[in-house]
């Protein structure tokens, strides 16, 4: 994902944060896909231009950029829903990549 698509999320105009940004980005990306799958880097394909899983990292990114101090004024009990709604329906996304992977092996193995 983008830095500034990130950034435009968190309404963040100014570049003094940025490494924090893509701290938290990268922390966020490798979450969601661990919460997909054992696997990530065998099933890369499956989070490439997939909105829940954009929309996951992002409302991830958001909630560690918001909460990186231990003190906050702001309280985040939206998070939990549109996260786990996101993950659900990224779960079951790759359900649907998984059973169409297995039907492409059974057909190659069909022919062999």
């Amino acid at each position: 994902m983008e830095l500034e698509q990130i950034k435009k999320h968190l309404r963040v105009i100014d570049d003094f944060e940025d490494d924090t940004i893509l701290m938290c980005l990268e922390w966020s990306e490798e979450k969601v896909k661990d919460a997909i799958t054992n696997e990530p880097s065998l099933h890369i394909e499956i989070f490439n231009n997939n909105t829940h899983y954009q929309r996951a990292v992002i409302l991830l990114v958001s909630h560690y950029f918001n909460n990186r101090l231990p003190l906050s004024d702001k309280n985040y009990h939206n998070l939990t829903f549109g996260f786990r709604d996101a993950l659900s329906h990224l779960q079951a996304n790759f359900l649907t990549y998984k059973k169409e992977l297995e039907t492409e092996v059974d057909a190659y193995d069909s022919f062999n």
